[in-house]
């Protein structure tokens, strides 16, 4: 062979063993931990919802007996007093079995007076001997059925009495009409159901808050707790609510068992531009400040021809509804709103006759009468967003959620044999929420408590140390237990998740789930 021919086979024998030894004898790929500090610090435990608003108390109005509504003396946002005739069902029939109820007592009543006369004077008779027993006692039986059929005749009247009482809708409590579900004319039946015809609001300046708690959280409400809300339609407003009842009752829906809680809150006044923010109600200004003639009186010939259709209906001329109209506004001075519990009332000019108003349907609207006007933050079914503070601690040792999560055995190819336990094994992550219980079978049916734990290195290989974690506000969790001190570096995750052995799931790698 050539010279020339040795020297290169002896160059490519060189390269390839150099290149040998390198790929043998070259560093390891070592893994870039990321690395988190034990701290102290403040920890608030929340529950977060979403509920509805409510009056505190809120009453249905409904109606005992059948028949058509004849005449309906409030509308909506009607200020109401316990007692105030609001309603009526037609009493034609209730009149009807009323009068049919008191003749039948005054021949009830008849009939008992003359079987005690009767039967004084057999008496008599039979004292003188004069009358045989066998006759006075059938006397006495006959007095006794009289009196028997005049108590009925009192009690069917009393019935009749009540019956007709219940075709007049009184409002049960002091307050707002929020809702009207009927009008003049329409039938309603009570046989099966009670049909409402009102919702009133007894006070609107405190309101009820209600959402629902799914049952892994609801063990950590209790009654007094501080609650914060917003409203859609005030998203810079926070709202401060106290719990106040947490219902035992479970709802179940789609196999998911949730509980209700209620929150008590006061209805702040809402802020206008004309008051500096400070808030104001309808009692706070009086109703033309800033807003000349805003209840000037009507114009006749307007009202008249709203009227038209309804007045020639009951036979009322345009002349005679002008005349009326004129006696009733002349002298009355404007309504001012007055206010009463955040409530603002203002007294609106009646248009028409009232009586006549409140038996036309659609009546109702135009009547006059107190009128709820109040400029309140917080209105009824508005959808509140509630964060509940179930728990607080305060300077406490705290590690990043992240923390509980990880595990280093996906990052690790070599190391067999690392303290605490083996790497391969499979440890039960943290669930939603870090430090929170799970459940392991086991012989006999046993259930194991799981132990959290989070990771340090020592001489470059993580260790476990296991700690009892606490509460949690989704960001950090508190966490208690030996060789923990402020400041100890723990492992969070990776920086370079290329060199990992296998696919490492999102918890592995420290990432949120």
């Amino acid at each position: 062979m050539k010279r020339n021919t040795w020297i290169g086979l002896g160059l490519g024998v060189a390269v390839v063993a150099g290149g040998t030894t390198y790929l043998l004898n070259r560093p390891k790929d070592e893994v870039k931990w990321r690395l988190a500090k034990l701290d102290k610090g403040n920890i608030t435990q929340r529950i977060n919802a979403t509920g509805s608003v409510s009056p505190v108390v809120q009453v249905a109005v409904g109606t005992q007996v059948s028949g058509v509504i004849s005449a309906l003396y409030v509308d909506y946002n009607s200020i109401v007093k316990k007692g105030q005739l609001i309603a009526q069902i037609d009493p034609t029939v209730s009149d009807t079995q009323l009068q049919d109820a008191q003749a039948s007592l005054l021949r009830a009543q008849a009939a008992y007076d003359f079987a005690k006369a009767d039967y004084e004077r057999s008496k008599r008779l039979a004292e003188d001997k004069l009358l045989a027993l066998q006759d006075l006692d059938t006397k006495d039986t006959a007095l006794k059925n009289a009196k028997g059929n005049l108590e009925s005749a009192k009690a069917s009247l009393d019935r009749a009495r009540a019956n007709r009482s219940y075709c007049d809708i009184t409002a049960p409590v002091d307050g707002v009409v929020i809702s009207r579900l009927a009008d003049v004319g329409q039938t309603v039946a009570a046989s099966f159901s009670t049909p409402n015809l009102f919702q009133i609001a007894q006070d609107l300046s405190q309101m009820k808050v209600q959402v629902s708690i799914g049952e892994s959280d609801i063990d950590e409400v209790q009654v007094g707790q501080r609650a914060l809300f917003t409203v859609d339609s005030l998203p810079d407003k926070q709202f401060a609510a106290t719990v106040s009842l947490v219902r035992q009752e479970p709802i179940t829906t789609q196999n998911v068992v949730n509980y209700v809680v209620e929150m008590i809150v006061p209805n702040e006044p809402l802020a206008g531009p004309d008051d500096g923010g400070k808030g104001r109600t309808g009692s706070s200004r009086s109703a033309d400040a800033g807003n000349p003639g805003r209840d000037a009186a009507p114009d006749p010939e307007k009202a008249w021809e709203r009227m038209k259709d309804r007045m020639e209906a009951q036979g009322v001329t345009k002349e005679q509804f002008l005349k009326r109209f004129k006696e009733r506004t002349a002298g009355q001075s404007q309504g001012r709103p007055g206010a009463a519990g955040g409530m603002a009332a203002k007294a609106s000019a009646p248009v028409g006759d009232p009586k006549l108003l409140a038996r036309i349907p659609g009546g109702a609207s135009q009547l006059g009468g107190p009128k709820f006007t109040g400029t309140l933050a917080l209105r009824s079914g508005m959808t509140a967003n509630v964060t509940i503070i179930t728990n607080q601690r305060k300077d406490v040792l705290r590690v990043p959620n992240s923390a509980l999560r990880f595990n280093p055995a996906a990052f690790i190819k070599e190391e067999k044999k690392a303290e605490g336990p083996r790497l391969g094994q499979p440890m039960m992550m943290g669930g939603p929420r870090p430090g929170a219980q799970s459940t392991t079978g086991s012989k006999g049916g046993m259930v194991g408590r799981r132990e959290d734990r989070i990771w340090v290195l020592e001489n470059g290989k993580p260790k476990a140390l296991v700690v009892k974690a606490g509460i949690t506000d989704g960001q950090y969790t508190e966490v208690t237990g030996e060789g923990l001190q402020e400041g100890l570096q723990i492992l969070i995750g990776v920086e370079n998740t290329k060199q990992a052995n296998g696919a490492a799931s999102p918890g592995a790698t420290g990432g949120r789930r």
